[in-house]
């Protein structure tokens, strides 16, 4: 490591080391479609934040639900990190030349027929959004931190692919975030809580 990093480097770094280098190579559960999202933090004043979406009321699935940027994979797409750069470039303007990727998550299956591989990635501090207006009505930010304090998640149980299965529910700001969103939050919040902490929660 540099011994000039910052403490938000230093954090970038051991989550870096934390993930997956690539996705799962793993057959799909039946029935599923293959999809991929982009997980974006970024460094919000020495504190890290992720970027999350609303999308609007017009879009056919989904409606209004807070979301990452990201989607089913298309043909032309070379693979599901293909799909989720592709998704985040055409939903929120973030460049593949501006996003520097830290590694791989779990996959998440979900109950409307995806199975979702999310990729998390470094997006600049002062990156500025271009939203396309009929899938995404606004962007907002909050502390990783967050997501790793548990006691603030809400569940229902459920069953799914003949197990138990937990639809999560999260609370932030004017928000509720739920559903394979809430599942990758909280994933992300349990890895994110065994590495050096880096800013507080609000």
């Amino acid at each position: 490591m540099n011994p000039g990093a910052t403490d938000t480097d230093r954090f970038f770094a051991a989550l870096r080391g934390a993930l997956s280098p690539v996705a799962t190579s793993e057959p799909l559960p039946p029935g599923l479609r293959s999809a991929g999202v982009l997980v974006p933090l970024r460094d919000s004043g020495g504190k890290i934040t992720v970027t999350l979406a609303r999308r609007t009321e017009r879009v056919p699935h989904h409606k209004g639900q807070i979301c990452f940027p990201g989607g089913s994979r298309d043909p032309g797409d070379r693979d599901l990190l293909g799909t989720a750069l592709r998704e985040a470039e055409e939903e929120l303007g973030i460049r593949g030349a501006d996003v520097e990727l830290l590694g791989a998550m779990e996959r998440v299956p979900t109950v409307t027929g995806f199975c979702i591989q999310p990729f998390v990635a470094r997006i600049p501090r002062d990156a500025r959004f271009q939203l396309d207006g009929f899938e995404v009505a606004e962007t907002f930010d909050a502390p990783l931190s967050v997501f790793s304090d548990f006691s603030r998640y809400r569940a229902a149980g459920t069953t799914f692919l003949g197990k138990p299965y937990a639809v999560y529910f999260f609370d932030y700001d004017r928000f509720t975030i739920w559903g394979a969103t809430a599942r990758i939050l909280h994933n992300l919040g349990e890895l994110a809580s065994g590495l050096p902490p880096c800013g507080a929660a609000v």
